[in-house]
């Protein structure tokens, strides 16, 4: 009996949730838990936030923020598509740091020509033909 009246139930139920929910709630926010500068990443640090794992669902790990970073000037798009985003990121006159931002390949506009712009990621380890390196794992950018 149920099992007949689910089509007519789910049709009802989006439809209901389309016309009522607030637009605003749709889009997805990212707890932030410190706001850093790019210079006071470091191995050690690395070697610290390692401790925490293994990250997943129960464990997150740690989303940091970092304001009006640039990119080095070779930012691209890479992937299946040019869905993400390969650049070096950096803070005032500081080192750039290796990052990816995976699904933002349609942000690359807003980080070229010098512009300065806001990070939410994750900081891990790279590890590319036997080279560690430390690398920023974006969540998003503004």
């Amino acid at each position: 009996m149920f099992e007949e009246q689910y089509d007519q139930f789910k049709k009802h139920f989006e439809k209901l949730v389309t016309e009522t929910i607030d637009p605003e709630n749709l889009s997805k926010e990212i707890e932030v838990d410190a706001e850093i500068e790019l210079g006071d990443i470091t191995p050690k640090l690395l070697r610290i936030l390692k401790q925490f794992a293994p990250f997943g669902p129960g464990n997150r790990a740690p989303v940091f923020m970092a304001r009006s970073v640039r990119d080095s000037g070779f930012a691209r798009t890479v992937g299946a598509d040019n869905k993400h985003l390969k650049l070096a990121v950096m803070q005032g006159t500081g080192n750039a740091i290796q990052a990816i931002g995976f699904g933002l390949g349609n942000k690359l506009d807003q980080i070229q020509n010098g512009q300065t712009f806001d990070i939410l990621f994750n900081i891990e380890e790279n590890v590319w033909n036997g080279n560690r390196s430390i690398q920023l794992k974006i969540k998003d950018l503004r």
